[in-house]
């Protein structure tokens, strides 16, 4: 029996469980949120215990990822099938199979290609929260598939709960383009709104997005990705303008790619001075398409790890960053946006009108953002922007504390306590 000491210890001990499907080696912006935060979380005083995968499919690879988790953190991984291999196998990218691989993924893995990770894993975190007398418990998705074994684990053992969007779900472009059947999309929204209203609280990245939540469960809260570290600046000896992260076709900013062009062929010193660099899994349909071609001057390099993307903000002077490029899909803020704001460089975005993009680089006034369809305001910026760097003009802004992780992890900790 608990001495009245040793149970006033445990009443209030601090401890959680986050379940993430993408952590270290990982790379990517994606991994980094829960990364950090877990770091922090340790930095308070709580008993972190991180739930993810054996073999996981992870599309970037950062080898030295893992040297920053904190050796306090206690990560568990759980063996489950992932049809990923099989999928490719049957499909690959050959013309003449009978269905399509979106087809396939539409009919029989739903929510996500992972849901066969979500029996397994329910049962391992029920078992390791019982052993371990654990009681909050975070699901970060994509994959949305981790927040059914939150909803799961709620329903059984009635542990607190808390549902993380890194990105929307029914609304997310990744399930517009794939999901080619209205009673499909029907279903999304009706096991994201099982998922929101059971939820003890839900996080989401961008204020657009907990606006919408917020109708079915008022316990949302809009909590930013951040930034870790500072990164500085080095001085260089080219205008380098910089792209890093996936960019998919529903992100090319063709008219971007159409500015430097002509930039190019009409200034000399421009085309004397500027650098494009562009680091990532960049689509083949963006590179060979005849906007990107006509950019004489360019860089492609493939993804490396954040502590060389910190290198290589150091020496760029335009950041860029694309949300994407369709009607209603305002709600999302790419991490890498916040990776860019630890420099105090300018960011250029593209994105919608009235996107959460848009808005917070104009909040933390990191930069400018520009419609997809903008090409004279766009090339003056960058223009204007080359002539500040050649007149040695360039101001570097001090990055908002309130981005910072370690405070962002400290709002983290007392909603989890007021839970």
């Amino acid at each position: 029996m608990l001495s009245q000491k040793n149970l006033s210890q445990f009443m209030n001990r601090k401890s959680i469980g986050i379940l993430t499907y993408y952590w270290p080696p990982s790379g990517g912006s994606g991994v980094q949120r829960w990364l950090r935060f877990s770091d922090h979380l340790v930095e308070l005083g709580w008993e972190v215990h991180v739930f993810t995968f054996k073999n996981p499919k992870y599309d970037i690879i950062d080898k030295k990822s893992g040297d920053i988790i904190n050796p306090e953190i206690v990560v568990n991984k759980i063996k489950g099938f992932e049809p990923s291999k099989f999928l490719k196998s049957m499909f690959g990218n050959k013309s003449n199979k009978p269905l399509k691989p979106s087809i396939i993924r539409e009919l029989f893995f739903f929510p996500d290609s992972r849901r066969f990770l979500v029996g397994p894993t329910y049962r391992f975190i029920k078992k390791y929260f019982l052993e371990n007398n654990l009681n909050h418990l975070i699901t970060t998705g994509p994959p949305h598939s981790m927040h059914q074994v939150g909803l799961k684990l709620k329903i059984d053992i009635k542990i607190k709960w808390v549902s993380d969007f890194r990105d929307p779900w029914s609304n997310f472009f990744q399930n517009k383009l794939l999901n080619q059947l209205e009673s499909t999309h029907k279903k999304h929204e009706r096991e994201e709104k099982r998922i929101l209203k059971n939820a003890d609280a839900i996080f989401t990245t961008s204020k657009n997005l907990k606006d919408k939540f917020d109708k079915i469960n008022h316990r949302c809260h809009y909590v930013p990705s951040g930034f870790g570290n500072i990164i500085s600046s080095k001085p260089y000896k080219k205008f380098r303008i910089l792209y890093s992260g996936t960019m998919k076709p529903i992100q090319n900013p063709s008219n971007l790619w159409c500015v430097l062009a002509d930039l190019i062929n009409s200034h000399e010193d421009f085309e004397k001075r500027v650098e494009i660099v562009l680091i990532g899994n960049i689509d083949n349909d963006i590179l060979n398409s005849e906007e990107f071609k006509r950019i004489k001057k360019r860089e492609i390099k493939s993804p490396v790890s954040k502590n060389e993307i910190d290198n290589e903000i150091e020496i760029s002077e335009l950041l860029v960053v694309c949300s994407v490029n369709l009607n209603d899909s305002n709600d999302i803020i790419p991490g890498k946006f916040f990776h860019y704001l630890s420099s105090g460089k300018k960011i250029l975005g593209i994105s919608n009108n009235g996107s959460d993009l848009e808005k917070i680089i104009i909040e933390t006034q990191s930069g400018r953002s520009f419609g997809y369809d903008n090409y004279d305001d766009l090339k003056n910026y960058i223009y204007e922007s080359f002539k500040n760097y050649l007149d040695k003009k360039s101001i570097n802004k001090n990055p908002p504390s309130k981005y910072m992780s370690l405070n962002i992890a400290k709002k983290i900790e007392q909603i989890i306590i007021n839970l």
